[in-house]
């Protein structure tokens, strides 16, 4: 009874005195503080090359379609670290025609984070039939965290040859008219049925007997005007060289190498999109046209902090060997178009040299109907570095001889092998996109937290809280009623 009653006691006491620690809606003092995040993304899409091909009945026969559409090398990579890891890459080697006829081209490779984080093809294989051939390289997607530094996501497709033919009767209905119509103008046959372009020989040729009369009297020039005939002279040379292959060839489209990369980087804060795609060879209509090479390159990488942010584009502008190499001229907005000859030759004579080139460049951007939308390269970077895109735009190449469609020197004969809405050949050429984005992202405010407040000495300014002060007062209660009740 001793002990109870001095528990009751000490108890009334602390409540009349207000020093018993009770608990209640205290001063709130901030918790600890949340982590600022940092978010990043990264995007990248490449495509090597989209060819279309309108074929002439005969050939339409051959090859069993009268269009082939047909994409080679495509890659994506995506990544990102808001809420959940995500990260994947893809690569295809083909979709369309050519992949319906040709099972292993529509072979493909993916990679995801919680998945397959690498996959691989391996290519290797060589097709031969229906007028196709194709030589399919391996493939290869691969993932790892994107929380983490180093290659987050990389992506590879890759063709080794390509070439679309049709049997040896059926291409002669395409390169004949083309054939024809060049060897009037390059005055190499009698036909006398095509005159109004048989002007680029003449003024060739008197370009070039103009030069060789300079060359015989002065020594001063001999270099440049012997280079200039050299060029001149090769160009009808290689032409006519050509149109006799013509006569020879099943290739409609050929390419050597066809190769599409895409790779995600992270090191700290900065993300890097890096796509690249190359072509080598393409050769069209049996050499008629033949690019060595086109590569289009797009990066874009931020850091989140200012001047950071960075995105570069390399857009396709690439040189085009005419006739087998006879020629090498720019392909850009206007066609094809072979550079003045003129340069370092006295100016009399430069208008001469530079009215052939124009003759030539003439005849192959009419006759052989070639025309080109050149894909332009487009950067936009954020002055904070949270962002940065860099885009290649897609460089269409058009070769569509109008005498396809039954047109001669603008002139319609009503002889057509195609209709007027149709291309012949069209490839669109080498895009490439990449994104990036790194930001910090500050946490949110911390909540208001419950701490223990002790009471005033008073003891009536802040509440217990129900079950404990009626279990502390009911004990002071009772042992006050012993007390009592002893005493008495």
């Amino acid at each position: 009874m001793a002990v109870q009653g001095r528990v009751g006691r000490l108890t009334a006491l602390a409540l009349a005195t207000g020093t018993l620690v009770a608990a209640g809606a205290g001063i709130a003092s901030p918790a600890t503080a949340a982590a600022d995040t940092r978010q990043m993304t990264a995007d990248g899409v490449g495509s090597a090359l989209t060819i279309t091909i309108n074929l002439p009945t005969a050939a339409a026969a051959a090859l069993g379609t009268s269009q082939i559409v047909q994409s080679i090398s495509l890659t994506t990579g995506k990544v990102s670290t808001v809420g959940l890891p995500v990260a994947t890459s893809g690569a295809v080697l083909g979709t369309g025609t050519l992949s319906d006829l040709i099972k292993p081209l529509s072979t493909r490779t993916q990679a995801a984070l919680g998945a397959k984080l690498e996959d691989t093809s391996p290519g290797l294989l060589d097709y031969n039939a229906n007028g196709v051939k194709v030589s399919v390289l391996p493939l290869s997607s691969k993932v790892a965290n994107p929380t983490v530094d180093g290659v987050l996501a990389k992506s590879s497709s890759a063709v080794a040859k390509v070439s679309i033919s049709a049997p040896l009767s059926a291409a002669k209905s395409i390169t004949a008219p083309v054939q024809e119509l060049l060897n009037t103008a390059l005055a190499t046959t009698t036909t006398t049925s095509n005159t109004a372009v048989a002007t680029v020989a003449d003024t060739v040729n008197d370009a070039i007997a103009t030069l060789n009369g300079t060359a015989s009297q002065t020594t001063a020039v001999t270099a440049p005007v012997q280079a200039a005939v050299d060029s001149l002279t090769s160009t009808l040379t290689g032409l006519t060289n050509t149109l006799n292959s013509l006569s020879a060839t099943t290739d409609l489209v050929s390419l050597d190498a066809v190769t599409s990369d895409q790779l995600i980087t992270r090191k700290g804060n900065v993300m890097t999109s890096d796509v690249t795609n190359t072509i080598k060879n393409l050769s069209v209509l049996g050499g008629l046209v033949k690019v060595n090479a086109i590569t289009s390159q797009a990066t874009a990488s931020a850091g989140g902090a200012p001047g950071t942010a960075k995105a570069v584009t390399n857009a396709p502008v690439f040189k085009v060997d005419i006739a087998d190499g006879a020629l090498t001229a720019l392909l850009d907005q206007n066609g094809l178009n072979v550079n003045a000859l003129g340069t370092g030759l006295p100016p009399a004579l430069q208008g001469t040299v530079n009215g052939a080139v124009t003759a030539v460049n003439g005849l192959l951007n009419t006759v052989a109907g070639v025309n080109v939308e050149i894909g332009k390269g487009q950067t936009v970077t954020s002055p904070d570095g949270t962002s940065a895109v860099a885009d290649v735009a897609t460089t269409v190449l058009t070769v569509d001889p109008p005498v396809l469609h039954g047109i001669v020197a603008g002139v319609p004969t009503g002889v057509a092998l195609l209709p007027a809405g149709k291309k012949f050949i069209e490839i669109k050429l080498v895009s490439a996109n990449a994104a990036a984005t790194s930001r910090l992202v500050a946490a949110p405010p911390a909540a208001p937290s419950v701490t223990p407040t002790a009471l005033p000495r008073t003891g009536g300014a802040l509440p217990l809280t129900g079950a404990v002060a009626t279990l502390l007062v009911g004990a002071a209660l009772v042992a006050r009623r012993r007390r009592t009740a002893i005493a008495d």
